[in-house]
């Protein structure tokens, strides 16, 4: 039988749907174990058994399309040139996570983590040298199959329930990030201060769309629980730290140490504090000291508006060419409400401005 004819006759064979994920998952998982047996194994002997894995998905596929053998993350590590990093991701602190959320277009995949000391080069940040850090690999692959070309736009964090996420965050932690694309996936490796202090608490990583975290891209339960917003795209995972490497002292100390509210705060806090703060907005508040001025000249405009559009509404500051407040207050006193976009609105009474059949009169001013 000639290349050709066996490879139809291969293709002809009926595979069943999970044959691809349970052939890469055990040939993964040997691989995984060949490492275990020989940790001091060189890089090149890693990458052997690698392709030999590639290599017989290949064989038994065929037809069906490549597995992809993942980067380890002490080969990650490698990429980067961090050989203390890559050689700690091969001992026995090392947490081997492999756990994968899809989010949106993405494949997102927390690979792995080690905490210690003096595991790659110092951090200086801020001036303060940070040789006791965490450090995580993750990957990054779209949900589709396709290639990525480039860095997608995400944001990698890692956050403590108990503590309000705009305080212990990637920001504060003297974050650092390493990526790479190989083979069509993003390879990263993040550290940041050792997050062990906080392990008496759960821990989250963080890879999602947005900007800094806050209340408008994560929530946080009455027992101080963090999770994404409904609306974020992205993955929250739960990092397995030994409880018994908290350092609450430290934790406490941290969080102090950046002056920022670490508390949590619940939506229903969230809730009565924009209540309240809705309450004792001012007009000068929202439109600053020469709201009167700004206030007058903008209802004086769209009247003029109104009245080159409906002429038979005549409004008498217009009319009487006087000034708005010959008519009605424009003070502390003048009634207002925002509408859903934060837009002042005021309403005058009828005939008051113009004549009474016209009604009450409204008008909308945006915030300067």
């Amino acid at each position: 039988m000639n290349r050709e004819d066996y490879r139809r006759a291969f293709d002809a064979i009926p595979f069943s749907e999970d044959f691809e994920a349970r052939t890469t998952a055990l040939l993964l998982h040997r691989a995984r174990e060949l490492e275990k047996e020989e940790p001091k194994m060189t890089f090149q002997r890693t990458r052997k058994i690698a392709v030999a894995v590639a290599a017989a998905v290949v064989v038994l596929a065929v037809s069906v399309s490549a597995a992809v053998v993942w980067l380890s993350p002490s080969e990650v590590a490698d990429r980067v040139e961090e050989p203390l990093l890559a050689e700690a991701f091969q001992s026995e602190d090392a947490i081997v996570l492999d756990e994968s959320v899809t989010a949106g277009d993405y494949q997102i995949t927390l690979a792995g983590m080690v905490s210690g000391e003096d595991l790659s080069v110092p951090t200086n940040y801020n001036g303060e040298i940070i040789n006791d850090r965490t450090y995580a690999v993750f990957r990054v692959a779209r949900a589709d199959g396709a290639p990525l070309t480039d860095y997608p736009n995400l944001n990698y964090s890692p956050l403590v329930d108990g503590y309000h996420v705009g305080c212990v965050n990637a920001w504060t932690l003297g974050t650092t990030i390493q990526q790479f694309i190989e083979d069509g996936v993003v390879y990263g490796l993040f550290d940041c201060r050792n997050l062990e202090m906080f392990a008496d608490h759960p821990v989250r990583f963080a890879i999602y769309e947005g900007g800094i975290p806050n209340t408008d891209l994560f929530s946080m339960a009455e027992d101080g629980t963090i999770s994404l917003r409904e609306n974020v795209v992205g993955a929250l995972f739960t990092l397995p730290l030994d409880e018994s490497k908290a350092d609450p002292a430290a934790a406490q100390a941290f969080v102090e140490s950046t002056g920022l509210a670490w508390e949590p705060v619940t939506d229903a806090e969230l809730a009565a504090r924009e209540q309240e703060n809705a309450g004792t907005d001012t007009l000068e508040s929202l439109c600053g000291v020469n709201y009167r001025h700004y206030i007058v000249e903008t209802i004086t405009m769209q009247m003029e508006n109104r009245m080159e559009k409906s002429p038979e509404v005549v409004y008498f500051p217009i009319q009487e060419d006087r000034p708005l407040t010959d008519y009605v207050a424009i003070d502390e006193t003048t009634a207002f409400t925002l509408d859903e976009d934060g837009n002042i609105i005021i309403s005058f009474p009828a005939g008051s401005v113009t004549d009474a059949s016209n009604g009450e009169q409204t008008f909308r001013l945006p915030r300067p």
